[in-house]
């Protein structure tokens, strides 16, 4: 009777299971969407860069007019500008900020989307485990043959 238990639950230990690999950073650095979205938020950024750069010479040009004029520090001139570079400076703050957040939702709508499509692909091919492959030794696959990665057909999937 223990010979007959000890058999039924090594066959259950060694009980067959599907695996899979995906690269998570590779999907999102290679569809199209996350493409678009990274375009987006370059265009923007370089928008906002060439706005702030704008303001930050107008600031200097005003700055070295006062100085040329010899206005003193405590002028109301000397206090407006004073007023501007701190507005100046809050803009910047605020600029990057909202970049920040513009990537990060972008990100996370992305990344949303991608296990969306990892479960259902895992569901219809009755895979019981997907792990993260990333780079070699730095994710959570520490080797994975090529036949169990399914990072292409991720890709695939997500270009509809």
């Amino acid at each position: 009777m223990f010979l007959c238990s000890i058999s039924i639950l090594t066959t259950s230990a060694f009980a067959e299971y599907k695996l899979a690999t995906v690269d998570i950073n590779k999907v999102l650095n290679e569809t199209k969407e996350s493409k678009e979205a990274r375009q987006s938020l370059t265009e923007e950024s370089t928008r906002a860069r060439a706005t702030i750069e704008k303001k930050r010479q107008a600031l200097q040009d005003k700055e070295a007019a006062l100085k040329a004029r010899g206005v003193s520090p405590d002028s109301k001139e000397a206090e407006e500008f004073r007023q501007e570079a701190k507005d100046f400076g809050r803009l910047v703050k605020d600029t990057e900020e909202e970049l920040k957040r513009k990537f990060l939702r972008s990100n996370t709508e992305i990344t949303q989307k991608t296990l969306q499509v990892i479960e259902a692909y895992a569901k219809s091919n009755k895979i019981d485990l997907i792990l993260e492959k990333g780079q070699e030794g730095k994710g959570a696959v520490l080797f994975g043959a090529p036949s169990v990665d399914i990072t292409k057909e991720v890709i695939e999937k997500l270009k509809g």
